[in-house]
Parts: C-alpha cells; sequence; structure tokens
C-alpha cells in the first residue's frame, strides 16, 4: 500500500476502515472469480470420479499444453530450446519430465522477468511478493485468468466440507490491517463484500486474545482459516480458559508448516477437524486433505515431484525435495521448479474414492533441518510439546551446532513437571551433544509478513 493512502488508512475510523476493506474484497473477489474459475470448475468436479488413466491423461494433456507456451513466449526457455536443441514435442508425457533442467529459487529470484510469458493482445500482469521464511524478497506474476483457475482449486475444497463462497468465514493471515501499535480491540476489519472477518496475526498475545475469543464466538464463522501458528494462539488460550462456544464447521490451515501438537490443540479448542493445505504463492502444486484426514496431490494444479539429492525420484515412502510444474499460471509457467521443502509420497488409496496421488508428509523447508556437531539430522523435535497443555507457544532455535534455545510463552497451566518432562523428551532426541535451554518470553516475534517460525536454524543460514 502507498505509504499516504496507509497512514489515511490507519488514521481513519474503524468503520471507514471497513468500508476501505471492503472495497478492497471487492476487488479481490473480481480478480479471483470468473468465467475461467468456472469453467474450471466443473472439470475439477468431475475430475474426482476419474479413474487414475484419465487422470493420467490429463496431466500428459496439461504438461505438453504449458511446455509448449513456456517454449513459446518465455525468454528463458525459448534461450534453452536454442542452446541444447530441445523442443516443446520432445516432451509428451511425464516420462519425458527428466529432460528438462531444473529451476532452482534463485534463479527465479535473480531475473524473474526471464521467466514471465512475453503479453500478448492487452494481457494485464498482477505482481504477487513473497519472501517465504528466509526473509528475501521473490517476485511472482500472474494475471487474472490464472488467479481465477487457482481460486477454483479453493472452492472445490470448501465444497467437499459445505462451505460455499458466500459462506461467512473468519481469517488469520499477515496483512497490517489495524496498526501495529493498537493497544485495545477490535484487532479485526470486516470486508462484507465477501463475507470475511479478517483477524490479525500481529496482536495474538496477551489480554488481547480475550477479545479474539469473544468476537469469535459472537460472529460463530462456520470457516475458519488461517495460518496454524495463528490459530494455535488462539486455541491454546482457548484450552487454558476453558472455553467451550466457539464452533465452527470447520477449520483450514495454511502456508505454514501445520505441526502435530497445533493440530491437536486446534481440533480440541473449535471441537472441529482441521483440514491442512499446502501451496505456494508461485501456484505451482496445491496439495490438500479431504475428509478422511488424507493428504491429497490435486492433479489438475500442476504436478509434484519428489526427488533424491541426484535430483531422481525418491522410493515412495522417502522423503525428498518437492520440485513442481504449474499447469495454472501462464503468465509465468515455472516448469520443474525446486520448493526448498521435503515432501513424502504415500501409495495407498483412500476412502474418500479420488484417485488423486497422496503425501504421507510434508515436512517443511530444507533450511529448517536442525543438525548435531556429529552431522545427525535431528529431525522433527516439535512433537515434543504434544503433550503439554501448559506451553502456548514454542519456538525452537539453533544458534550454534551444540546448542539449542527453547523460547516458551507459558499458560497457567505449565508446571515444574511439564518443564522436567519437555526437557526429558528434547534429551532423548539431542543425546550429550547438545545442551538444551528454555527460555520463557511473553511472546515471540513473526516474521514481517506474520508468519510464525517454529524451527530456526541460525547454522543452516551461516553456512550458506
Amino acid at each position: 500500500m502507498h505509504r499516504f493512502l496507509e497512514a489515511t488508512y490507519y488514521g481513519s475510523p474503524v468503520w471507514l476502515q471497513n468500508f476501505a476493506v471492503t472495497a478492497l474484497g471487492y476487488g479481490l473477489r473480481r480478480e479471483r472469480r470468473g468465467p475461467e474459475g468456472t469453467a474450471l470448475l466443473e472439470i475439477l468436479r468431475q475430475a474426482e470420479r476419474w479413474a487414475a488413466s484419465d487422470i493420467e491423461a490429463y496431466v500428459d494433456a496439461q504438461l505438453r499444453a504449458m511446455v509448449a507456451h513456456a517454449f513459446d513466449r518465455v525468454p528463458y526457455y525459448r534461450r534453452l530450446s536454442q542452446q541444447t536443441g530441445l523442443k516443446a514435442s520432445d516432451i509428451q508425457s511425464t516420462r519425458d519430465l527428466s529432460t528438462l533442467p531444473i529451476l532452482e529459487k534463485e534463479q527465479l529470484r535473480r531475473n524473474p522477468e526471464d521467466f514471465t510469458a512475453e503479453p500478448r493482445g492487452g494481457e494485464r500482469r498482477l505482481r504477487l511478493s513473497t519472501s517465504g521464511t528466509t526473509g528475501t524478497p521473490l517476485a511472482v506474476f500472474c494475471d487474472v485468468a490464472s488467479r481465477r483457475r487457482h481460486y477454483a482449486f479453493w472452492t472445490r475444497l470448501r465444497a467437499w466440507f459445505g462451505i460455499t463462497p458466500g459462506t461467512y468465514r473468519a481469517t488469520f493471515f499477515g496483512r497490517v490491517i489495524c496498526p501495529r501499535g493498537q493497544e485495545r480491540p477490535p484487532f479485526w476489519r470486516v470486508d462484507h463484500f465477501q463475507r470475511n472477518y479478517l483477524f490479525s496475526s500481529h496482536h495474538l498475545h496477551g489480554e488481547n486474545l480475550a477479545s479474539y475469543c469473544e468476537a469469535l464466538k459472537r460472529l460463530q464463522p462456520p470457516e475458519i482459516i488461517g495460518y496454524p501458528s495463528s490459530l494455535h494462539a488462539v486455541a491454546a488460550y482457548v484450552l487454558d480458559k476453558g472455553l467451550t462456544d466457539i464452533r465452527p464447521r470447520v477449520v483450514f490451515t495454511t502456508a505454514e508448516t501445520l505441526l502435530p501438537h497445533q493440530r491437536h490443540a486446534i481440533e480440541q479448542a473449535f471441537g472441529t477437524k482441521v483440514i491442512d493445505q499446502y501451496g505456494s504463492v508461485e501456484m505451482v502444486h496445491f496439495v490438500s486433505q479431504c475428509e478422511e484426514g488424507s493428504y491429497h496431490v490435486h492433479p489438475e494444479h500442476g504436478l509434484l515431484e519428489v526427488l533424491g539429492a541426484d535430483d531422481r525420484p525418491v522410493p515412495v515412502g522417502t522423503p525428498g525435495g518437492a520440485v513442481c510444474t504449474t499447469f495454472v499460471n501462464r503468465t509465468m509457467p515455472l516448469l520443474r521448479y525446486r520448493l526448498g521443502d521435503q515432501v513424502v509420497l504415500r501409495d495407498a488409496t483412500c476412502k474418500c474414492g479420488r484417485n488423486f496421488p497422496l503425501v504421507a508428509d510434508i515436512l517443511g523447508r530444507v533450511d529448517d533441518v536442525l543438525v548435531t556437531p556429529s552431522g545427525r539430522p535431528l529431525g522433527r523435535l516439535t512433537p515434543v510439546f504434544s503433550q503439554l497443555n501448559g506451553v502456548r507457544a514454542a519456538q525452537i532455535v539453533q544458534p550454534s551446532l551444540d546448542r539449542l534455545v527453547v523460547r516458551l510463552v507459558l499458560g497457567s497451566a505449565f508446571s515444574e513437571r511439564q518443564r522436567e518432562h519437555l526437557l526429558y523428551e528434547l534429551g532423548k532426541r539431542t543425546g550429550k551433544e547438545m545442551r538444551v535451554d528454555l527460555e520463557v518470553v511473553s511472546e515471540i516475534p513473526r516474521e514481517p509478513n506474520g508468519k510464525f517460525r517454529a524451527v530456526v536454524s541460525l547454522v543452516s543460514q551461516l553456512k550458506r
């Protein structure tokens, strides 16, 4: 937002801010919903009943179309074709993918225009920026048609749980919708056009949490969606105070890795399922849980490869790096784009009846893997918090190879026994190689984008 407009917005009364948020919501809805999304949504609904062979044929057709488009209109791929002799017609199916080079995020960061399709016919280009968990900005481009195609997948996902586009919802994301220095509620604004109550993720601490819960109790939104860390902060307060009167139909989490203790607390607090979605601003993949709780790749959105250190597919059940190819963003048609996340595929069928590929686990960013002085990966440490109802928020920081610092925001139920249990569980995993320090804090700062990092490896940052 322009600084003058931002200052005007923050200086306005809340009712006028709600009007501005609603006006912005009108524009966003026009961007996100339209004929391109409606047409694709009809295909998506049919695809739920397709046989595996039908899905494979659809994926191959989408791959051929996107590769042809990229080689025709994207400078990087045109140059690749000229330099190597590789032609779009050489890619006929997923079996031919290995002939394409893997695209690294740093390449995109250095020169995003090189991966952007040349506009034709007055196409309007939208710029979406992301910093992820690294804080390093990355420019992503799309057009309105791509946005509408992408949001068709959200419409389908919501429909699985009885949520329609007109359903009221509460959202907890990173937009600074009220001044950071604001000390009194309301810490939320209302987009009346999209029926969206936007709650600030930047004020979720201390006494403020009571006003959040009072608002949710009054509103009773059928859908709550947001960062797992934001929803966990509210859930921890709900459990700490013994509240039982906030009952949404479904809770969606997205944009951060959902940790086991967060899922457990959110489901306990709100008395409903947590449905996790895994995607990216680059619009190269869409993974979500279904009604049975299984994680599905939505194959019509893009192709997900899981590769090892040698850039070859790993066996099913083995962690590997996520490499994705978009089928929806024709403005920035990224082919074999390395996300920097670790994923585990699963070989099974789901009771929901959809023949979509299954994901066993989403492990998050490679950069945030903790290691011991001997080089042993520690794996996930966050499950140690799952049985500690006295912990409202936690962050594990590795400042050096031989030390972990665990930052804790505590609730009234935390006891010396829980402290001893936490140190014991951490010690079981770290052994004698590492020192573990507990640090009690009033709050854990979020990233500038409002996201929360549960694991921070300063060691990996020093190595880069």
